[in-house]
């Protein structure tokens, strides 16, 4: 799963680059030249929402998500990682929910389309439930390797 990490996370990067490019066109276009480009406050709006998600989920299997490390590296070894694990169900809730709301939206808004993009505004809110799946799949293999390494650790074994 190291590469479809790397992909999610190259994905992001590449998104986070073209907005980067796309806002300062804007800005230069907007006030030097006096015009913009009509359409990129849409897209930078919808590739704002995937960059996020993405680099959401590459966070889930790097395990660099936030939470209070200060915490967290003061407890027991056993106590940790059942309390990370736990983390890892709450996560996997959360992203539940999340696929359940976002196949919602996204069976809602199919049949409207973007002003200035024309395309479907549902295909922009695809990304809800995919990274919802991602994020479901990476906390579970997550929580997996964590248990797995810890008792084999504890058992002399790792």
């Amino acid at each position: 799963m190291e590469w479809l990490e790397r992909i999610i996370t190259a994905l992001a990067g590449g998104i986070l680059g073209m907005l980067t490019l796309l806002v300062a066109w804007q800005v230069v276009g907007r006030y030097v030249f006096g015009m913009g480009l009509f359409w990129a406050d849409e897209l930078t709006g919808v590739a704002m929402m995937w960059a996020a998600l993405l680099g959401a989920t590459g966070c889930i299997w790097t395990d660099s998500h936030m939470r209070l490390k200060l915490i967290t590296d003061r407890l027991p070894p056993t106590l940790r990682v059942w309390l990370l694990t736990l983390m890892d169900g709450v996560v996997v809730w959360f992203a539940l929910v999340f696929f359940k709301e976002g196949m919602t939206l996204v069976e809602k808004t199919m049949s409207g389309r973007m002003s200035s993009l024309d395309i479907p505004i549902g295909t922009t809110y695809a990304v809800l439930p995919g990274a919802a799946v991602l994020m479901i799949v990476f906390a579970l293999a997550t929580a997996f390797n964590r248990l797995l390494k810890h008792y084999r650790a504890e058992r002399g074994q790792g």
